[in-house]
């Protein structure tokens, strides 16, 4: 190892006396060195010695000075017990305090502004912040101390021979006895982090150890390490200085080695491991302190006479590289070998300074300081990273440069190579013309390697082991720096002194080119024709006598395999990929085609393989090409490979045409075909003529490529009708797929394509399109006729598509048509043309009336169209849809409405049994357009937020309705809504009893959560009220005058005559009227005639006040309205009561009141409503009982009602409530 005296310089005091240094240390980026001379520190420019500035502060010989972390501040210690801290910035005192004793050291914190000095007996933790310090006693005296490289602990050297560990709570974790008891005269822990965090320690025993922070020490013997607890003596294996240490310093970049020195007057390099390696410095006097650069490989000494002195060791990068395996020096004594391709390394410790290292193939050689080591793999597996000692030679050889091969070592010095067995036995040498500058191993046989080397004069000679004489192979006029021959031996590279990169054609010693600025070169190991070559952080790539092309990347070339290149950087080899596709493509080119898969082949990416493939492919070099898509795995590419392959074994051309015939011309045009040369393939086409079938395949090419307008132009004249037609069809198929429909409909239309042209014009609304369409329709096309005519009827175009229905004569499809526009008056006169097809259209025209609310008109249009029963399957399916709906109005309503109907078939038919079935169904109909008509008022007062009855009318209205449901339930209609509205307002009109009742009743149904709640807390709370019903409520019977149940088990009769109670159907209020008929052997016309014969004996003023019902020819209703003069059951002419009064009442069941002619005669026509109901109905016949009550009957539903709310209710919707009659 060499060593380079960087400055050297003297301290001396005023009166020019030596000053002892006793400490010194660097600044953080290693530009100040700050030295502990006497009472004073001097501040020293590092690079050059400069004396900046000299600190005075202290009294007394200063021992100790450190750096903080943070470069911002540098302490001394001092024999006056005094210790300062300095600004860095200035060189000004900051801060200082005092110890008991004397400073014997000081170390900063590595990671925090915290400062640890130790006196004779105590030690102090500073920080800025602090303004007292707190002493720690130890039990000995302190000589040295070290943090570790965290800031975590503080290691203290003590004179008694311990080394105390201790946080920074001041507390020890661990302690180290040295045997002996030797003075512990400086420790350090090692700057960073590594694998072990290791405690260097020297002591007056003339001892170099090494610890472990939990206090195990390091041993090393025999080649092999060991741990072993520090309290267990070990004799021998700490490592003997010989010489008292005076200081210790971690060294390297990677910390790798300590430096020592003291009493020898000489600073010794050891490794990490204790092993000595070199002597750097030697001075004159005791050499006190040492401290290696930040950054350098320098070391600083302080001497006992004053000298100051800067080392500068030259360590050289120790390396070898043959083909993949790289071998490396680290840390001065280990051999690291890498296998570039699977980066696997394995380590070989020396245990002794590393000079040269050689690798070749399976041959490892390591020159140490007296011996050389000579590995070999442990087995044959080429990736095989476990070496094992070969050889051993134990000779001390000087030389530059060392190579060894299978068998032989070979060393250089100067101008002679020296070739050496592993026995040591010298077996040639050869002495040159000019000194060596380069060698490299080419390989060959054992004992016949071929070496290349490069001289200073500027020759390039090949040494062959087993040749005596070297053989020149080229001379520049500048000395060589490095030299290399290609794989197949005939071209040789070389870089001269002037970075000039040369390549001779070593068969005719021609230069073929040159390139400047180049400091490394190699060639392929693959391929003949690959040079690399480095220079200004690039790597540049030359493929024969191609240009050359560059990568950035940092570092110099030093192996070139396939695709990869290894280079050197920074003593680290990395293994780059690069890309030699632009080699590959220059080939291309230039039509090498086999050069140009050699190069493919080595990592070049899919689309390179798809160009060398389609380069093959277009030159019909079948081989190549499927070789290239087999590499890309391209199964249809492969099918046309071997469709080519067998059309060229069917001899449609042959591989050595010069002039490409007709067959290969359209093989090539296929080909250009496939790989989208279009252009190109037609104009091969073309060359390869029609007779070829080269016109036809240019049509088809442009077809398939939707070039229609290309195509028509290849086809010219010559081409057919059908063949126009079918490229015609073909461009509107295009042009339908690319959303161009209005054109593609007109190119179907001129191609006679109608079919499709009338589906694209329906798809898209086009109705003038269509109507062309049709106009150029034959009659004779009744399918697109028909299809025309389906697309405009969808499209609305309902007279247009008849036409086209007319053209033909297709009445069924016109008559659909005009049903489905509602053309009802074309398809009347049409029907009267074609009476067989009256069914198709009344019967959609009656389903239509209905829909639109035309009962009449509907059931006129099925009468007319012989389909009764429809209407009432229609008229039935309205009505269960709006009591589903919950549409309880529209319920009752058509409810009604199939009852008139019901009564209409029974007056038409002739039957007995039909028409009775028919009046039942009637009935029935009656009834359950009466409860829904009326539950329509309890839903709305259920489900919405406000009330639009009294609570009188929802009494009644629930009352009737729970009295009509005795019998059967009628669909939707809620009979819990029903009970609650009837209990609720019961309760509220003081009917306690029924309400008591209907609770106890409502108790026993299935209630939704939130009426139950309701129930039974109203259920509860009527228990509180007296069990009656007010009389107020009480029903009373107009033709018996008996008091009737609220709810009665006959429903809506009374429970002693029987007589039906008759509703107001708005109110629901009982009617005061009492049902009579005439005596048998009296029709109704002559009882309407006794009724309005005038022999009643009237007084002036009743005559005035008493009005007779409105004729029903002018009105929709009858309205009744009493004269207070009549109705007196105390009138000797009230004949009318006394048939009452004469009445048997519980003979049988009920029948109305029988009048005679004189009865009649009695009664005043206007205190009488007659009820005509049609046939086969019977007259009913209705006296009012109560004078002041007026009567209102609607003629069309025959339903009665209290005259005012009649007329209020006709005021607010302008017809009647039940059957919805408009009235003016």
């Amino acid at each position: 190892m060499d060593t380079i005296q960087l400055w050297s310089t003297k301290a001396k005091n005023k009166e020019g006396n030596a000053q002892c240094i006793w400490d010194l240390c660097y600044s953080l980026d290693g530009k100040i060195l700050v030295v502990a001379a006497g009472s004073v520190l001097l501040i020293y420019e590092a690079e050059d010695a400069d004396l900046r500035k000299t600190l005075k502060g202290h009294r007394d010989t200063i021992y100790a000075v450190d750096w903080s972390h943070d470069g911002k501040y540098f302490a001394s210690g001092s024999a006056d017990k005094c210790v300062i801290i300095w600004k860095a910035s200035s060189f000004e005192g900051l801060v200082k305090y005092k110890h008991n004793d004397a400073i014997q050291s000081l170390a900063f914190n590595p990671s925090t502004l915290l400062l640890a000095s130790c006196g004779c007996t105590d030690f102090v933790f500073w920080t800025l912040d602090q303004e007292s310090v707190v002493k720690t006693k130890l039990p000995s005296r302190a000589t040295c101390c070290s943090w570790k490289f965290d800031g975590q602990y503080l290691a203290v050297g003590l004179y008694n021979g311990v080394i105390s560990i201790r946080n920074k709570a001041t507390e020890e974790i661990a302690r180290i006895e040295r045997p002996g008891s030797p003075i512990i005269w400086r420790l350090r822990w090692s700057p960073i982090k590594g694998e072990r965090e290791l405690l260097a320690v020297v002591d007056w025993n003339q001892k170099l150890s090494f610890y472990q922070l939990c206090g195990k020490q390091l041993i090393y013997g025999d080649g092999h390490s060991v741990q072993q607890l520090a309290l267990v003596p070990k004799v021998g294996k700490d490592r003997n200085l010989a010489f008292d240490p005076c200081d210790v310093t971690w060294f390297g970049l990677k910390c790798d080695a300590v430096a020592t020195c003291g009493s020898d007057r000489s600073c010794v390099l050891y490794s990490s491991e204790g092993n000595r390696l070199c002597t750097i410095n030697q001075q004159q006097s005791w050499i006190w302190c040492c401290r290696t650069r930040p950054g350098e490989n320098q070391i600083v000494v302080g001497c006992q006479d004053g000298t100051i002195e800067t080392t500068q060791l030259l360590l050289t990068t120790v390396h070898s590289l043959y083909r993949d395996r790289y071998a490396y020096r680290e840390s001065l004594t280990d051999v690291v070998v890498q296998h570039l391709v699977t980066q696997q390394k394995a380590r070989i410790k020396c245990r002794d300074y590393v000079r040269k290292i050689a690798v070749y193939k399976n041959r490892l050689a390591i020159q140490l300081s007296d011996k050389i080591l000579i590995y070999e793999p442990s087995t044959d597996d080429p990736t095989d990273m476990h070496y094992r000692v070969r050889e051993k030679l134990s000779q001390t050889i000087d030389c530059q440069l060392l190579v060894v091969t299978t068998h032989n070592l070979v060393f250089c010095k100067a101008n002679h190579l020296t070739s050496m067995n592993f026995q040591g036995i010298r077996e040639r040498e050869w002495v040159l013309d000019g000194a060596v500058r380069y060698i490299r191993i080419v390989g060959g046989p054992p004992t016949r390697e071929t070496l290349l080397v490069g001289l200073k004069n500027g020759q390039a000679v090949k040494v062959i082991l087993d040749n005596t004489f070297p053989i020149q192979l080229v001379k520049l006029l500048g000395g060589i720096r490095c030299v290399d021959v290609s794989r197949n031996r005939d071209k040789l590279g070389v870089i001269d002194d002037n970075n000039t990169l040369s390549i001779f054609c070593l068969r005719t010693k021609e230069m073929l080119f040159q390139e400047p600025n180049v400091v490394s070169l190699a060639w392929s190991t693959t391929n003949n024709e690959l040079l690399s070559f480095s220079g200004n952080d690039s790597i540049s790539i030359k493929a024969g006598q191609f240009p050359s092309y560059a990568q950035h990347v940092k570092g110099v070339v030093v192996g070139f395999c396939g695709s990869f290149i290894h280079c050197l950087h920074e003593n680290t080899i990395n293994r780059v990929e690069v890309s030699l596709a632009p080699a590959m493509y220059y080939y291309l080119e230039a039509g090498h085609l086999n050069e140009a898969r050699q190069m493919s082949c080595h990592g070049l990416t899919d689309p390179d393989w798809t160009a060398l493939g389609q380069a093959a492919l277009s030159k019909l070099n079948l081989e190549i090409a499927k070789y290239a898509y087999i590499r890309l795995g391209e199964p249809l590419m492969l099918a046309f490979i071997q469709q080519l392959e067998e059309r060229r074994r069917r001899a449609e051309w042959s591989e050595n045409e010069t002039t490409p015939s007709p067959g290969a011309l359209m093989a090539m045009g296929d080909v250009a075909t496939y790989l989208g040369k279009f252009s190109e393939a037609a104009a091969l086409y073309t060359r390869a003529g029609a007779d070829f079938g080269g016109l036809r395949r240019v049509v088809e090419m442009y077809t398939d490529l939707r070039r229609f307008d290309d195509a028509r132009e290849a086809m010219g004249a010559g081409g057919d009708y059908a063949e126009q037609k079918q490229l015609m069809t073909k461009h509107a198929d295009w042009a339908r797929s690319t959303n161009e429909h209005h054109i593609a409909a007109k190119m179907y239309m001129d191609a006679g394509e109608f079919a499709k042209a009338i589906e694209l014009a329906g798809e898209h609304g086009w109705t003038d399109v269509l109507l062309e369409i049709s106009r150029r329709l034959d009659k004779g096309d009744r399918d697109c006729l028909e299809r025309c005519a389906i697309q405009l009827a969808r499209l609305g175009e309902y007279a247009f598509a008849a036409d086209c229905y007319a053209r033909y004569g297709d009445v069924e499809n016109q008559l659909a048509l005009h049903v489905e526009a509602r053309n009802w008056e074309e398809a009347f006169s049409l029907v009267e043309k074609h009476p067989e097809h009256t069914g198709r259209v009344y019967l959609p025209y009656a389903q239509w009336l209905a829909e639109n609310d035309k009962f009449e008109e509907a059931q006129a249009a099925f009468a007319k169209g012989g389909l009764q029963t429809e209407a009432i399957r229609v008229l039935e399916q309205l009505a269960t849809c709006a009591a589903t709906e919950s549409r309880f109005e529209d319920a009752g309503f058509y409810h009604w409405k199939l009852s008139t109907q019901c009564l209409q078939m029974a007056r038409d038919t002739k039957d007995i049994k039909k028409r009775r079935q028919h009046l039942e169904k009637y009935y029935d109909l009656q009834r359950k357009a009466d409860i829904y008509y009326v539950y329509s008022n309890i839903y709305r007062y259920i489900h919405e937020p406000f009330s639009s009855q009294m609570t009188e009318t929802y009494f009644n209205m629930a009352r009737y309705l729970v009295n009509m449901l005795q019998t059967n339930d009628v669909a939707a209609v809620s009979k819990v809504s029903i009970l609650h509205t009837l209990a609720k307002h019961g309760r509220t009109l003081g009917a306690f009893k029924l309400a008591r009742a209907v609770y106890d009743r409502l108790q026993h149904l299935h209630l939704p959560p939130d009426i139950r709640d309701k129930v039974e807390l109203a259920s509860l709370s009527i228990r509180a009220k007296r069990c009656v019903d007010s009389e107020d409520l009480n029903v009373m019977c107009y033709r018996c005058s008996t008091t009737n149940p609220l709810l009665s088990n006959y429903g809506n009769r009374c429970i002693n005559c029987k007589e039906p109670f008759v509703f107001s159907f708005i109110s629901m209020e009982q009617l005061p009227l009492v049902e009579f008929v005439p005596e048998n052997g009296i029709s109704h016309e002559m009882a309407m005639d006794y009724l309005k014969s005038d022999v009643r004996k009237q007084s002036p003023d009743s005559t005035k006040s008493s009005h007779t019902a409105a004729n029903p020819e002018n009105n929709a209703s009858q309205t009744l309205k009493i004269s207070p003069g009549y109705g007196d059951p105390f009138s000797e002419q009230d004949l009318f009561t006394a048939k009452l009064l004469n009445a048997d009442l519980n003979s049988g069941p009920y029948t109305p009141v029988q009048l005679d002619a004189e009865t009649l005669r009695s009664i005043a026509a206007s205190e009488v409503i007659v009820i005509e109901l049609p046939s086969p109905l019977r007259p009913r016949y209705y006296k009012s009982v109560l004078p002041e009550v007026h009567v209102t009957q609607c003629l069309t539903c025959h339903k009665l009602f209290n005259t005012d709310d009649y007329e209020l209710a006709v005021l607010r919707m302008g017809c009647c409530p039940y059957c919805r009659t408009p009235r003016e």
